[in-house]
């Protein structure tokens, strides 16, 4: 049996290698795997058509210097999957990229089937793709609860299997074992600094995160804890020398580390993406932030729809996280959002409380992981 996986970043790297591992405890039987996917997936034997490093852009602007690589990726991935005629193609969140390879295949061969994992968010701007899922993808899988409604709507076969973080064990740590382990002798509280998974969003935000902490003098009752992939970590050491920052920052590169640091964490500024919904998660009251490339931003407020860019404010339909985007992304407004957050605590309950309330939500009846692999073995058995 082949089976196809494509994405185009590490979120969707992650998700593939959970969806492997599920395939692999099931009734599938043996299977040889190809596709696109990032460290994870490689572990798991993915023979890589390219790596994702090769295609992981944010923004709109950003896109433009790589357009023509990636529609040659697009060209050579639609070629290579024809001749290997899989049992089935899954593609994994990306949809600017995933869903253009899905469409392309289609064109090709209509016959080869194809699943979709992470619908885009129609609900929140350019709704007209949902076109484009209904015209490539045989069946779609949501992990938010509200969409199942939206593309069911459009006629097309949609399963909500629950979102991954939801599933997420938490490390058995305390704060004491914690501080024995990386923060030896420190009795202040937590507080974790996530400035972005990509050089360009921390170029733009650690700085601002950092002067924030000096300026409003956090250092002096927190402990400044910065957990990044370990890809990253001698980049945002060096950067972090080049400050001259007068006070210590920890970083943890891994990910048992990072994860250890959210159960321990009472606080947190985070660049607005995955990771606010894990801080969510973990049950810590924090702050997103978030600079895009100036004309990215016009584009992306001429079309976006959802008022809100933080995905448990969605939920609630209320701004309760703080959300500090473009010219509000600054030194003074998070320092004085933090300050809120800190010494307010009706305001930081209501984080939490908004918190819980949209995790809950995004529970599903058993592992995302599992519930996927049961839709995927379902298309592949019927022929």
């Amino acid at each position: 049996m082949k089976i196809v996986i494509i994405t185009g970043e590490e979120s969707g790297d992650e998700l593939g290698a959970s969806l492997v591992d599920a395939l692999k405890q099931s009734s599938i039987g043996e299977f040889e795997l190809y596709g696109i996917g990032g460290s994870l997936l490689l572990k798991r034997g993915i023979n890589n058509f390219h790596n994702i490093s090769e295609i992981n852009v944010m923004g709109i602007v950003e896109v433009v210097p790589k357009i023509l690589k990636i529609k040659k990726i697009i060209n050579n991935v639609t070629k290579q999957v024809a001749e290997l005629k899989p049992d089935i193609v899954i593609t994994i969140d990306s949809p600017d990229f995933t869903l253009r390879v899905a469409n392309k295949i289609k064109s090709i061969n209509p016959s080869i089937k194809i699943i979709h994992y992470v619908a885009p968010s129609i609900w929140g701007w350019r709704p007209k793709r949902v076109f484009t899922v209904k015209s490539a993808v045989n069946h779609l899988l949501t992990i938010l609860p509200f969409e199942k409604k939206l593309f069911e709507k459009e006629g097309i076969a949609t399963s909500f299997v629950g979102h991954p973080i939801t599933h997420k064990k938490k490390p058995d740590i305390t704060f004491n074992q914690f501080n024995e382990k990386y923060l030896s002798g420190n009795t202040k509280p937590i507080l974790l600094i996530l400035p972005g998974s990509r050089k360009p969003e921390i170029d733009k935000l650690l700085n601002i995160y950092l002067k924030a902490i000096e300026s409003f003098n956090f250092y002096k009752d927190f402990s400044i804890v910065l957990p990044i992939k370990k890809s990253l970590s001698k980049y945002i050491e060096q950067l972090i020398i080049g400050k001259n920052i007068n006070f210590k920052i920890t970083i943890l590169d891994d990910e048992e580390a990072k994860y250890e640091s959210f159960v321990v964490a009472d606080y947190a500024i985070a660049t607005s993406g995955t990771v606010a919904l894990e801080l969510s998660y973990f049950n810590i009251a924090y702050l997103v932030a978030y600079k895009f490339n100036f004309l990215s931003y016009v584009i992306i407020k001429m079309l976006a729809q959802a008022k809100f860019a933080n995905l448990i404010n969605i939920i609630n339909d209320k701004k309760v996280i703080p959300e500090l985007i473009q010219s509000e992304c600054s030194i003074n407004n998070i320092g004085q959002t933090l300050e809120k957050i800190i010494n307010d605590n009706k305001y930081k309950n209501n984080i939490l409380n908004a918190s819980a309330n949209a995790i809950k939500q995004l529970r599903s009846t058993a592992a995302p992981s599992d519930l996927a692999a049961d839709e995927v073995i379902r298309l592949i058995k019927n022929d």
